[in-house]
């Protein structure tokens, strides 16, 4: 069984702690449910990491889940622990790590390391900041399901926290390690359990890393992945190896084989943007799904939906000259960049509340595994999903039970294969809805040719 055990709120952050760990040479699999653990056998130099999908529930469930999945990971021979949070410290940070702390036993501590400078996420005297701006003055603030309206991390969490809380500013940490570890004994001795830590930098996450090894103390790192990856190579508790180079380009190349699948189901603006540059790019198809259709309560309007979109899809391969190099199947309002009134979801779909979402995802994951399915798995070179939800509606669609991660082509855009199922060993490249630039989408489809051709042997 794996030596490093994470908890991840959700899968994409799960796939971001994963491909850092993988692009140190180590095995890192995101599971879909805490049970797939025990019957995936994974070597010792490798990372599980499971997905709660807990960020918007309430803190008594969120403390349960969390709780469960740490007794499952240790009962499975986990002895490194990591509590993996978003970048923008959405959800519910203290009941989680919290429960992972009951299930591991009083000993333990928690060291917060909330920066992941590659993503442009700092953390200054206790100030959270994204690419040089204040938290609270992004969109995280008017986040749907789980705004954050306190930029001081301090504050957040001693709200969130029952046990002690402690802050080592950045002073201390720009003087390097000796200076961390005497900042978090003198803590300790105040009886600290909880260890929030300021980072601008890589060397600075490094330098934390290095001080908490160094004082031997049983901790869960809780971090978007930098820390744990740094905890995780200085403990020994993984053995980085070489792994292939990959690069990153927006060009077709020579030699490409195989339809890629884009799955988009994400309203927001980023992604409507990176979809409609996909659209114009040599070789795309795309395939609109209907919002409205895919929320009716009346199952019969639904159906007739996917059975177009099915048709479609054929219709798209059988009259294409060549096969098309990507297929894009989204949601209508994706190629829009258009919202779905929530008063208009409810109505059709006769549900309140976050159900109609739900329903939606869950049905748009059903109808990508049906559009799947009629490229075929010979022909099909990869799947590229982008949208928290859909992501998981869509793997559970395809019938896997996890994610393998291999790389990312850029930090928070996550490279893998799927784990289980029909599709298994299939290329698969996941971000969330907020993340990445107007050519992601680009870069992220060439990844999957690339690795298309890399595993195939068809590059000349």
């Amino acid at each position: 069984m794996a030596n490093v055990g994470i908890v991840a709120d959700d899968l994409t952050g799960g796939t971001t702690v994963g491909a850092l760990i993988a692009r140190e040479g180590v095995p890192a699999t995101v599971f879909f449910d805490p049970s797939y653990v025990a019957t995936t056998p994974l070597p010792d130099n490798a990372a599980a990491i499971v997905s709660t999908d807990s960020r918007p529930l309430s803190a008594g469930v969120a403390f349960g889940r969390v709780r469960d999945a740490t007794r499952i990971l240790e009962e499975q021979g986990a002895r490194m622990f990591a509590k993996r949070i978003d970048t923008t410290v959405r959800g519910g940070v203290g009941p989680e790590v919290e429960g992972m702390l009951s299930a591991l036993g009083s000993e333990y501590m928690a060291v917060v390391v909330p920066a992941m400078p590659q993503s442009r996420r700092v953390v200054i005297e206790g100030y959270s900041l994204i690419d040089s701006v204040l938290l609270t003055r992004t969109g995280v603030a008017q986040d749907v399901r789980t705004p954050v309206h306190q930029a001081h991390l301090p504050t957040l969490f001693r709200e969130q926290f029952k046990a002690g809380l402690g802050h080592v500013s950045i002073r201390p940490v720009i003087s390097g390690r000796q200076a961390i570890k005497h900042e978090l004994v003198e803590l300790r001795r105040e009886g600290t359990r909880i260890f929030l830590v300021d980072a601008l930098s890589i060397d600075d996450v490094d330098q934390i890393a290095q001080a908490v090894v160094d004082l031997g103390w049983p901790i869960v790192c809780v971090d978007p992945g930098p820390f744990t990856d740094r905890v995780a190579v200085h403990a020994g508790a993984i053995r980085p190896a070489e792994v292939p180079q990959r690069v990153t380009r927006l060009d077709p190349v020579p030699g490409e084989t195989g339809t890629v699948l884009v799955v988009a189901g994400s309203a927001t603006r980023v992604t409507h943007n990176q979809i409609t540059r996909l659209a114009e790019a040599p070789g795309a198809v795309t395939l609109s799904v209907d919002v409205l259709a895919m929320l009716d309560r009346d199952v019969s309007a639904h159906e007739a939906e996917c059975r177009r979109a099915e048709a479609e899809a054929r219709r798209l391969l059988d009259e294409a000259a060549a096969p098309p190099r990507v297929m894009i199947c989204a949601l209508d309002t994706v190629y829009s960049g258009t919202t779905t009134p929530k008063a208009v979801m409810e109505e059709l779909s006769g549900l309140t509340g976050p159900e109609p979402a739900k329903r939606l995802t869950v049905r748009f994951g059903a109808l990508a595994r049906r559009v799947l399915d009629v490229i075929g798995r010979q022909d099909c070179a990869g799947l590229y999903l982008t949208g928290g939800d859909v992501m998981v509606a869509g793997c559970e669609a395809f019938g896997a039970k996890g994610i393998t991660l291999v790389d990312y082509v850029i930090p928070q855009v996550d490279q893998g294969i799927i784990t289980g199922g029909p599709y298994e060993g299939l290329p698969v490249v996941c971000k969330g809805g907020l993340t990445g630039t107007e050519v992601t989408a680009v870069q992220s489809v060439n990844r999957i040719l690339d690795e298309r051709m890399r595993t195939h042997g068809a590059h000349a």
